[in-house]
């Protein structure tokens, strides 16, 4: 018999998280315990909520839920097969107001935008700057925007792009729309890869190439061939990582562009245990980024496109961890940090070398300061849970059941905890691959 559809976003969440009711109840009750909020949510409640039997909940219940499912409650119980757009119109409640309040003041500006282009059947400059200028800021802000919000919002910034590329016909604006879906697609690969979405992060990753070659866009083409080689390393395909990094270093210009792909290729050569060339690279990578006070990796974009020193120094740990060079990965993820009021570009810095610090301290049988460093990163919202965080809880979740201390009740529950931290996290990423 086939399964009758979802009545509310909430009941497919639940679905699709392939736990009971009472082990949803359960990892509720434990984000509540986090949060210091005296809230207990019963099975009975939790089908109330996924049939959509009510329309409300008490402030602190709806404040847990925000956390726990990492959208507002009025999203929640609504309709699953409603849009982004649509979602932004329901009513809201509680601590939901300012972030929804925000979502459809932006959905409003963006059509007045959309339409504003479209007027009177010609292109205008007007019209291209306003496509930049929604990339420019979405990529600033790219660190505080969910992946999924990043993804939406990067779509219509290049289906902005598009409609404008089929009524110009100068060759000026059709390569600054060229550039302009090349950023967005970029854009669109890096939320990809922060959901773990490796297809469509390869896809759009490939596509931005693809108008960077268009366009002739160095930075662009560097860029998109160390995104690419990224997500190979993230896949287990490290030979491939570091063919990609070669083909990204054709194009980059010294500096930050050269120091972000050699980060990378040490990344690579790391996951497949040569330290030789995992010294040479990162060698190569800080003579680069030594010469680079702006870090900016494509034209004037910043944020998601930006290199800077936080970010270098994080990468550089990740790969002394691989090859079992605590001391040296500790001081890099120490330096990272440091960096961080002085790097515009520190995306997610602080909880990746949180992270590193707790694997380096594992890797020296030190369980008690492992437990500790991971302190600041238990924090971090539901929908802002990338994989650079989740897949190094993975890795240290791994690390933990080969270790000394595998069997001892702090190493169990930690262990525990990373699985409701990245299952919470995976919940979103199923939500967002529907």
């Amino acid at each position: 018999m086939e399964r009758p559809r979802p009545r509310t976003r909430l009941e497919d969440l639940v679905r699709r998280s392939q736990r009971t009711i009472e082990e949803n109840c359960t990892m509720f009750n434990r984000t509540a315990e986090q949060m210091g909020e005296r809230a207990s949510l019963s099975p009975r409640q939790l089908s109330r909520w996924m049939t959509g039997e009510v329309s409300t909940a008490r402030p602190v219940m709806r404040r847990v839920a925000e956390r726990h499912w990492g959208m507002p409650f009025s999203a929640l119980i609504a309709d699953p097969c409603l849009g982004t757009a649509e979602i932004s119109t329901l009513p809201v409640t509680g601590l939901a107001v300012p972030d929804a309040l925000e979502a459809a003041i932006t959905m409003a500006a963006h059509e007045s935008a959309r339409h504003a282009a479209t007027a009177g059947g010609a292109v205008d400059e007007v019209s291209i700057e306003q496509v930049h200028a929604d990339i420019r800021r979405l990529a600033a802000r790219f660190a505080e925007t969910p992946p999924i919000h990043v993804l939406a919002a990067a779509r219509l910034a290049r289906d902005s792009a598009y409609r404008l590329l089929e009524r110009t016909r100068r060759p000026a604006q059709t390569s600054d729309l060229y550039l302009a879906a090349g950023q967005a697609c970029g854009l669109m690969a890096s939320a990809s890869f922060d959901l773990g979405i490796w297809e469509a992060a390869e896809d759009q990753a490939r596509a931005a190439h693809t108008y960077a070659d268009l366009v002739d866009h160095a930075g662009l083409r560097a860029w998109s061939r160390g995104t690419q080689a990224l997500i190979a390393y993230w896949t287990d395909q490290p030979r491939r990582a570091v063919d990609l990094v070669e083909a990204g270093l054709d194009y980059a210009t010294p500096g930050a562009s050269a120091a972000r792909l050699h980060g990378i290729r040490a990344r690579a050569w790391s996951h497949l245990g040569d330290r030789r060339e995992v010294t040479s690279s990162l060698r190569a990578a800080d003579t680069e980024i030594d010469s680079a006070p702006t870090g900016e990796c494509v034209d004037d974009l910043s944020g998601d496109f930006g290199w800077g020193r936080s970010l270098h120094e994080a990468c550089a740990a990740t790969s002394l961890l691989r090859i079992g060079d605590f001391g040296a990965a500790a001081a890099r993820s120490t330096t990272a940090l440091d960096a961080i009021p002085d790097d515009p570009y520190a995306t997610l810095v602080p909880e990746r070398a949180h992270i590193d610090i707790a694997l380096g301290r594992l890797g020296t049988g030190h369980l008690d300061a492992t437990i500790d460093a991971l302190e600041p990163v238990w924090g971090t919202p539901i929908p802002h849970r990338r994989q650079a965080l989740t897949g190094r809880l993975t890795d240290l979740a791994r690390t933990l059941t080969t270790s000394p201390v595998a069997g001892e009740r702090p190493a169990i529950d930690l262990r525990d905890r990373i699985e409701i931290f990245n299952a919470e996290a995976s919940q979103i990423r199923a939500l967002t691959a529907s």
